[in-house]
C-alpha cells in the first residue's frame, strides 16, 4: 500500500535533509502519464507513493523513488525516453525560489553561479557542476547516490531541465554546442536529436551542456534588480539558517571535484578558505576524513560509470585518477569485495547504493 502524504512532512525552504530534494519538476507527472493511457493512481501505487506527493512543488521525494517512477513511467508508457519529455515543461520554475532568482541576475554567468551555491536549499541529493576552460564552458548535474533504478532518466531528465534554464538566461533560440550523457547509448536517437539539437555524445564521464564561455557574459534579458536584491536577501536568510555543516560542505566539494577530475585536499581547504592540517583536525573531531570522504565519492562514481555506461575499465581507472586499472580494481575490491568487472557482470544497469531517505508524504 502506499504511504500517506502527510502535510506536517512539508519543509519550507531550506530545510531538507541530505540525500531529498523537491518534488517540483515532477509535479505534472500524472497528467503526462494519463496522456499515455496509462492509470496515474496505479502507477504511484506500484511504486509504493500516494498521488497527493505532487500536489505539492515543496514536497520531498528520494532519487531512488524519482528513479524508480520514471522508469515504471517508461515502461508502462512504452517511452523510453520518458523523462526527456516530462523535463520539455520544467525549468527555472520548478526549482523553487533559487530558480526564481535567476532571470533577475545581470548576467548568465552570476545567474548559474547562484544556481550551483544555492541549489542545496532545493534538493540536496545532487549537485551542479560548471566548468571555465579556455573559450568553452560546461553546466551540468551530478547525483550523489550510486547506481540506482531510473537514473538513465534522471540524467535525461535533468539536463532538459538545464537547457530550458540556458534558454531562459540566454533567449529561446540558444543551443549547446555539445550535449554529454552519463548513460549508455539508447536504441532511438531521435528524441534527443529533436530535443537538443547538437551533436550528444552518450557514455560521456559526466553529464553536461557544452557551450561557449562567451555566454556567460550575456546579459539577462528583462531582469530586476530589485527583484534580484529581494530574492537574494531572502535566500541569504534562509541559508544562514540551513546552510550545509563542514562535513556536507566538505563532502561536495569533493564529489565535485572528483567528477571534474580535479581532487586535492589543498583544493578543498582553499574552497573553504582554511589550511588542510586544520580542515582535517575538523573532519576528525567530526569522525571523518579527507580520504574517507575522498574513497566514498570515487566509490560512487566508480559504481555508476561501471553500471552505466560502458567505458572500459581503465578509461574508469583514468577519470578517476588512478595510475592505472591494476591500482583501481585493487581499491574497488577494498571497497566492494569484488573485482571492477564481476561487478560489471552482476549490475548492469543498477547496484546497490547507500540506504534510501524517506520521501515526504
Amino acid at each position: 500500500m502506499a504511504e500517506q502524504f502527510s502535510a506536517r512532512t512539508k519543509k519550507a525552504c531550506g530545510e531538507i535533509p541530505d540525500g531529498l530534494l523537491r518534488i517540483g519538476p515532477l509535479t505534472n507527472i500524472a497528467q503526462m502519464i494519463e496522456g499515455f493511457d496509462v492509470d496515474a493512481e496505479a502507477l504511484f501505487v506500484s511504486v509504493g507513493v500516494s498521488g497527493e506527493l505532487f500536489a505539492d512543488p515543496d514536497n520531498l521525494i528520494s532519487p531512488h523513488t524519482c528513479g524508480k517512477l520514471l522508469e515504471r513511467c517508461a515502461e508502462l508508457s512504452g517511452c523510453p525516453h520518458f523523462a526527456l519529455i516530462l523535463g520539455q515543461d520544467q525549468g527555472a520554475t520548478s526549482l523553487g525560489m533559487v530558480g526564481e532568482l535567476l532571470p533577475h541576475c545581470a548576467d548568465v554567468g552570476t545567474a548559474l553561479a547562484h544556481l550551483q551555491n544555492l541549489l542545496h536549499l532545493h534538493d540536496r541529493a545532487g549537485m551542479v557542476t560548471r566548468t571555465i576552460e579556455g573559450n568553452t564552458a560546461t553546466l551540468g548535474y551530478t547525483l550523489f547516490a550510486g547506481p540506482i533504478v531510473g537514473v538513465d532518466q534522471i540524467c535525461d531528465g535533468t539536463l532538459v531541465i538545464a537547457q530550458n534554464i540556458m534558454r531562459l538566461l540566454c533567449g529561446a533560440q540558444w543551443k549547446a554546442r555539445a550535449v554529454l550523457l552519463s548513460r549508455r547509448r539508447p536504441k532511438d536517437l531521435r528524441p534527443y536529436r529533436q530535443v537538443f539539437q547538437c551533436p550528444i555524445e552518450f557514455n560521456a564521464e559526466r553529464s553536461s551542456l557544452v557551450f561557449p564561455a562567451s555566454d556567460l557574459s550575456l546579459p539577462v534579458a528583462g531582469a530586476d534588480p530589485d527583484r534580484f536584491k529581494l530574492l537574494k536577501e531572502e535566500l541569504e536568510s534562509v541559508r544562514s539558517r540551513h546552510d550545509l555543516d563542514l562535513v556536507a560542505q566538505t563532502r561536495r566539494l569533493v564529489q565535485a571535484m572528483v567528477v571534474l577530475q580535479r581532487p586535492s585536499l589543498a583544493g578543498v581547504a582553499g574552497e573553504l578558505s582554511m589550511n588542510p592540517r586544520r580542515l582535517n583536525r575538523l573532519l576528525e573531531r567530526q569522525g571523518t576524513s579527507y580520504r574517507e570522504l575522498l574513497n566514498e565519492a570515487r566509490c560512487g562514481f566508480a559504481l555508476r560509470l561501471i553500471c552505466l555506461t560502458d567505458l572500459s575499465i581503465a578509461q574508469i581507472a583514468a577519470v578517476l585518477d588512478y595510475s592505472g586499472a591494476s591500482a583501481f580494481a585493487h581499491a574497488f575490491k577494498r571497497w566492494k569485495d569484488v573485482s571492477p568487472l564481476a561487478w560489471r557482470r552482476t549490475h548492469s544497469r543498477t547496484g546497490a547504493s547507500a540506504p534510501r531517505p524517506r520521501d515526504s508524504r
